[in-house]
């Protein structure tokens, strides 16, 4: 080959190089320009926030997160007049394997410094300056570990959720009936009956948009948590429910159809109450890229006792200011110290 015909290919691999590198470049531009407009976010901002997480990962010298978890049914109807959280509980992720605990407190949890039931401490953030620090001390004190992040939801929200993920299925050990669930006709109508009646089979239930409510809010099938009633069944039900949800939405099925993520991202960023940033979400994506197919839950019953000497809390004999109520087994939350710590710590 002579020196000439070796320039001639050489340029024409030059232009066929630079033709590549811009045809990338005008797809890259293109798919970041029509993500900015399904997120409602400008360009720089998606170039921006992965690398500056690139470039001081706040998450990158710690081996897990507690998460304080808070589910909010606000109401202001002829059933309720409320703004306390139902649904409390605390998650733990460990970041070198992308294991989650998750741990249910009950709503009834005596505070003894707060002079209130838990379920309280939400409104009470409500008039303080910083309301998720008011949070997260709070809930730090109680359980004795570090609170880092914390996630605010309403019953609305996770219908909006369930609908977005196309719903989910979850298997029950027995059927459960609630023959006092309340009717949210009667809300608009006062001659609608107080409640209805509602019921879930043994087995695998599909959970929508029109159902998801009653599965997570029914307390009154039955006397006790084996029946199916009380908060405690609850608990296990609402526990059971984010299970299902982690295993379908960390599908290949799922991850794959691109417009999912963004319906999640503006669900998220629009719906969700939190202090939990985009930065803070793609710092724990960076460092659980591996682990995506890890990602598992593992649920940590509290243990409740019928006195002080079992378990980590109990229900008294006597109410607290006409309240029923559960207690520690100690004013201190020793034990109760001690099980967070035990289970939600990385040493």
């Amino acid at each position: 080959m002579n020196l000439i015909n070796f320039k001639k290919i050489l340029k024409i691999f030059s232009i066929l190089l630079t033709s590549a590198i811009l045809l990338v470049m005008i797809i890259v531009t293109a798919a970041l320009i029509f993500l900015s407009k399904k997120i409602n976010q400008p360009v720089s901002y998606l170039l921006n926030t992965p690398y500056q997480t690139l470039k001081n990962n706040e998450f990158k010298n710690q081996k897990s997160i507690n998460f304080l978890i808070l589910g909010l049914d606000k109401r202001d109807d002829r059933l309720e007049k409320t703004e306390t959280t139902d649904t409390i509980m605390i998650a733990f992720l460990n970041l070198n394997n992308g294991q989650i605990k998750i741990t249910s407190i009950p709503r009834d949890l005596w505070d003894y410094q707060l002079n209130t039931k838990i379920n309280n401490i939400y409104p009470l953030s409500l008039s303080n300056k910083q309301p998720f620090d008011f949070l997260q001390t709070n809930f730090s004190r109680l359980t004795g570990i570090p609170i880092e992040k914390t996630i605010i939801f309403t019953t609305q929200n996770l219908i909006d959720f369930v609908e977005i993920i196309g719903g989910v299925d979850v298997f029950l050990d027995k059927v459960f009936m609630d023959n006092k669930y309340p009717n949210p006709e009667y809300i608009t109508n006062p001659k609608a009956p107080i409640y209805k009646t509602i019921s879930f089979d043994a087995g695998w239930n599909h959970l929508s948009e029109s159902n998801i409510t009653e599965f997570v809010r029914s307390r009154k099938s039955a006397e006790t948590a084996i029946g199916g009633g009380t908060d405690i069944g609850r608990i296990e039900r609402q526990q059971s429910l984010i299970d299902a949800i982690i295993k379908k939405i960390k599908t290949k099925e799922f991850i794959i159809d691109y417009s999912n993520l963004i319906k999640l991202y503006n669900f998220w960023h629009n719906q969700i109450n939190t202090n939990l940033t985009d930065k803070n979400l793609t710092s724990i994506g960076i460092i659980l890229q591996k682990q995506i197919k890890n990602i598992s839950l593992t649920k940590i019953e509290l243990t409740i006792g019928s006195n002080e000497k079992e378990g980590q809390i109990y229900h008294p004999e006597n109410f607290i200011n006409k309240q029923w109520v559960f207690i520690p087994a100690d004013k201190e939350y020793k034990n109760f110290h001690q099980f967070f710590q035990s289970n939600f710590l990385l040493y």
